[in-house]
């Protein structure tokens, strides 16, 4: 189906604008992490509450303010950061493991939901894989983190900071296509 609707138009070209702030926001978050290597776990607590925080009210707003396309999953990720963020900021004194185990189940969570909002989009958008390579990525690490919290805790760091910034590469990518789309009405939205 090719994309004709002023409102459609519109709708692509703010998801995109959505997708690339929560992207860039990743990244920073991830070089922040490596910027600060003696960075201790308080200092991480609250760089991870900061960034989640800002995701997930980020993904609320952009399901709020859009009125028709929009995914329950949107809004489930959007919580979910939110809370993970408010898990950091009230939980000050978190330990190591304890991060680990709340950074693991956040991006598990998250990467679920990102998977089913890829399955949701398929039918609508071509490049729906986009999301569902962000949910595996996403699910994996927080796999791991869940899995293995003591080999997590010791690259917690390194990992987070690998993930941060591969996984806001794939929101920015996302999002330029997002954009693309609203911008170009004879882009083929539908695999058929």
């Amino acid at each position: 189906m090719a994309m004709s609707d002023p409102l459609a138009q519109q709708l692509f070209t703010g998801s995109g604008a959505a997708l690339i702030i929560r992207g860039i926001a990743a990244v920073l978050f991830g070089i922040s992490a490596v910027v600060w290597p003696g960075v201790s776990v308080l200092a991480m607590v609250i760089l991870f509450g900061i960034y989640a925080v800002f995701d997930g009210t980020t993904n609320i707003v952009h399901y709020v303010t859009r009125k028709r396309r929009r995914s329950v999953w949107q809004l489930v990720g959007g919580i979910i950061s939110v809370l993970a963020g408010l898990v950091a900021f009230v939980w000050p004194g978190i330990t190591a493991l304890s991060l680990a185990l709340v950074i693991g189940l956040w991006a598990v969570i998250l990467g679920v939901s990102q998977m089913a909002l890829a399955f949701e989009i398929k039918r609508t958008l071509e490049l729906w894989w986009l999301w569902l390579i962000t949910g595996i990525v996403t699910t994996v690490f927080g796999l791991f983190l869940v899995v293995l919290p003591g080999p997590g805790i010791l690259s917690l760091l390194g990992l987070l900071s690998s993930f941060a910034v591969l996984f806001g590469i794939l929101l920015i990518g996302s999002g330029f296509v997002m954009r693309r789309l609203g911008r170009n009405p004879s882009t083929r939205l539908s695999m058929g």
